[in-house]
């Protein structure tokens, strides 16, 4: 497998391969979405390419669609005389384990655990993290994510392993793989069976798997008002974000392994793209109001979701993964280990997809342009009030695909993009802004992908939303059943450790469990670093006092 992604000497760029894996429903859709862009049949044409697809989830019901497409796939490649093992597609569909069955895995954690890691701490107070007469969901309903994270383990360490033997053979699919390799891992950041599972599976794929090797790209989904299911913040987000932060912070991350060792360490070695999809909902989800409203508002759903995972699957794709592999350099996320930059607090990147045209919706096909282009600007202007991002954020750099019709986009719609997307940019000289252009193939359709990094949780406006959901909840038990990530340790992130004052993560066995993470930081009450130049500047401080002057 090649491991270099660029030659250093010229500075030209390997094309690279994507590989996926798609978690819950989310997931898969995402998954399914790589093999709509018909753009991994064109990389698989170089012999030395591979592309390796993997969905996961609870139940069968959410499969098929990825299925039929698989199956489509292959007859592409059989019409383009490429061989199918080039391609390595498939579905997982976990069955709902008994209640009996899943405690036993429960019970044997701490063993598991022990043979992954032998430096594990063997806690003598340990338990199952998950009530013994607890209801099992059935498939197809809303797992909790410590459920989904016991169904997870019940079958990545019990029985036969199954997912681990999945995991072996997407991973030994990458090995095989001749050229620079880039891993997405997808999800919902508001749904309990990805996020609860993803966890657990990242760190299985990045540290123990790929060895570090490769950058894993997590990417989750936020949820949009228009989702009544997810819509204003559901409680379990805030888990959610704050586990996945503490991944991804060094600060956090380096708290974490303190006290629980290497295992923890942050999995997603590419780092993490955050897909909020209210801008693209708000132009999509007016387009009809006619029919039953039921169908109506799945149909609005729908078109949103499939918009949101095609916009960011074409956009990874593109010049075979390169334009992937750039917007994670300035970041520092390259695998190119001299290149890796401190971010802080402030490693999520935001990927905003702005949409500004629907046919028939505003504005008719054969209207003067001058008025496409009136809506067009007037939903640029909405860039601000939907990306989820606070007023008063500031970053250092942001780049931007302007995608539209060669005969609507112009200088005047450029610079409307330019001036809206500078209220997030660092005054003068301390930020850059990257606007190219792309053509659509539809005439009537134009949107943006906005690439934001160096954004914290904090900076988001959901967190403020699910913070206040979580705090609404009084049963610990039902607190409980909304984390995942260190429940394994006995521990609850989100909540104060008693026996270690301002530490996070109290026990969930009355034990002296804990992390090295003031409790301030998890509830977002600390201050977060202003920019990601202070940032970056305060870690580089100490090597510019090395810096000789020359005359």
């Amino acid at each position: 497998m090649a491991m270099s992604l660029y030659h250093s000497a010229t500075g030209n760029q390997s094309p690279h391969c994507i590989h996926a894996v798609g978690i819950g429903k989310t997931g898969a859709y995402m998954v399914e979405a790589l093999l709509r862009t018909g753009e991994i049949e064109d990389m698989l044409e170089d012999p030395r390419a591979r592309f390796t697809g993997l969905a996961i989830d609870i139940g069968d019901q959410d499969m098929h669609e990825l299925r039929e497409y698989a199956n489509g796939f292959n007859e592409r490649l059989d019409e383009r005389g490429i061989p199918r093992d080039r391609a390595q597609v498939r579905t997982v569909a976990l069955d709902v384990p008994g209640r009996d069955d899943l405690m036993t895995s429960l019970n044997r954690w701490r063993e598991f655990l022990k043979m992954e890691y032998p430096r594990y701490y063997w806690n003598p107070n340990y338990e199952p993290w998950l009530p013994a007469d607890l209801e099992m969901p059935k498939a197809g309903d809303s797992f909790p994510r410590a459920v989904s994270k016991a169904i997870y383990g019940h079958y990545y360490y019990g029985e036969d392993r199954p997912l681990e033997s999945e995991l072996d053979s997407f991973v030994q699919s990458i090995n095989d793989t001749k050229l620079p390799s880039i891993v997405l891992v997808f999800f919902s950041l508001a749904g309990g069976t990805g996020s609860g599972m993803v966890v657990d599976m990242a760190r299985h794929l990045a540290n123990v798997k790929l060895g570090r090797r490769l950058p894993v790209v997590g990417v989750g989904v936020l949820p949009f008002s228009g989702d009544e299911e997810h819509a204003g913040g559901t409680a379990a987000l805030f888990p959610t974000l704050n586990e996945l932060d503490c991944m991804l912070d060094d600060s956090k991350n380096q708290g974490v392994m303190a006290v629980w060792g290497d295992l923890y360490k942050n999995p997603f070695t590419g780092g993490f793209f955050a897909l909020p999809p209210e801008h693209s909902w708000q132009r999509l989800g007016t387009y009809t109001k006619t029919g039953k409203p039921a169908i109506r508002d799945a149909l609005r759903k729908g078109v949103t979701r499939k918009f949101i995972d095609d916009s960011f699957t074409r956009f990874i794709v593109q010049d075979y993964g390169r334009l992937l592999f750039k917007v994670l350099r300035p970041a520092g996320f390259t695998g190119a280990p001299h290149e890796r930059n401190i971010s802080g607090d402030r490693t999520w990147t935001v990927f905003d997809i702005a949409k500004f045209t629907h046919p028939g919706v505003e504005v008719l096909p054969g209207e003067p342009r001058s008025k496409w282009r009136e809506v067009v600007g007037k939903w640029i202007g909405y860039i601000p009030q939907f990306s989820g991002i606070r007023e008063g954020f500031k970053t250092d750099y942001i780049e931007a695909n302007a995608v539209a019709p060669r005969e609507l986009w112009n200088e005047s719609l450029q610079q409307k993009l330019h001036d809206t997307l500078q209220t997030y940019l660092l005054p003068g000289e301390e930020s850059t802004l990257n606007i190219t252009n792309a053509e659509f193939f539809d005439e009537l359709t134009s949107y943006a992908n906005i690439i934001i990094p160096g954004v914290a949780k904090t900076d988001l406006d959901v967190f403020y939303e699910a913070r206040q959901a979580y705090d609404k909840i009084e049963s610990w038990d039902d607190k409980l059943l909304m984390h995942s990530w260190l429940l394994d340790l006995g521990v609850m992130l989100c909540e104060q450790s008693i026996r270690f004052d301002g530490m996070a993560g109290e026990c969930i066995w009355g034990c002296a469990c804990w992390v090295v993470v003031p409790h301030d930081a998890i509830r977002g009450n600390a201050p977060a670093s202003k920019n990601i130049t202070e940032v970056q500047g305060a870690h580089i401080a100490p090597m510019v006092q090395t810096v000789v002057q020359t005359p």
